[in-house]
């Protein structure tokens, strides 16, 4: 006799173990990430022209090319949003600044001008099924032409290195979503930290690795984001 729930979404077999362990955020995050990266007004929320936060001193670093980055303007939501990575036209840029925040892990891609880039990607995932959390690594490769490197003429130096800085002020110990929380700590992710990396061409940068340590349980209510980017049918970028 079949005892299993033929509506059951594990039929004809049966789940043995009741628990709430489930990846249903994993996928999601890199997006997530973006999002919060770029910084969108939003009602009366406008971000503010001011060094002393992150991420602003982040996209100056990342959209401004020239000497003395921090002395540039903020880029506005419009320029921000040109330079977020749109799939539908991976390859077809919609200005020469090209694109400069990747929510992917990185690929050669064809590069006619110089330019800064962040790509954003899951690493690995550590299981802690006992209080049904588990914490992911969320890597950040900074890569930047080598002869922006350098240029800043500030004090921060490395251009890769202030956009490192820019983005750990931004993220340790935010909470994202209601149910991830960014960590820089090696007891909550073991490859949490940086080193230098290249894409043996023309690239220079480092890569940051931080933890995101997420609960498995959700309430719909706080994993909405309403602060996304979308794309319209004819690929270009608009916001909700």
């Amino acid at each position: 006799m079949d005892f299993v729930d033929k509506n059951s979404q594990w039929y004809p077999y049966q789940k043995v173990q009741t628990n709430n362990f489930n990846f249903e955020q994993y996928a999601l995050f890199p997006r997530h990430i973006c999002d919060y990266l770029l910084d969108a007004p939003k009602g009366d929320y406008k971000p503010k022209d001011d060094n002393s936060y992150s991420r602003c001193r982040l996209w100056k670093y990342l959209y401004h090319d020239g000497a003395k980055p921090l002395n540039q303007k903020l880029p506005t939501i419009q320029q921000k949003l040109s330079v977020l990575f749109n799939p539908e036209k991976a390859t077809e840029p919609p200005t020469d600044k090209g694109y400069r925040l990747i929510p992917q892990s990185y690929i050669m891609q064809a590069q006619e001008t110089a330019q800064t880039r962040i790509y954003v990607h899951l690493g690995r995932a550590i299981a802690q099924q006992d209080d049904n959390t588990f914490c992911i690594s969320v890597i950040f490769d900074i890569l930047t032409h080598y002869t922006y490197e350098l240029n800043t003429k500030a004090d921060e130096y490395s251009r890769s290195g202030a956009i490192v800085a820019a983005l750990v002020e931004a993220l340790n110990g935010v909470n994202i979503t209601g149910i991830g929380t960014f960590s820089m700590s090696k007891r909550v992710h073991p490859d949490c930290g940086t080193r230098s990396i290249r894409d043996n061409n023309q690239n220079v940068g480092v890569e940051l690795i931080m933890g995101l340590e997420m609960a498995t349980t959700t309430d719909r209510e706080f994993t909405e984001n309403t602060n996304m980017t979308f794309y319209n049918k004819s690929g270009t970028i608009r916001q909700v």
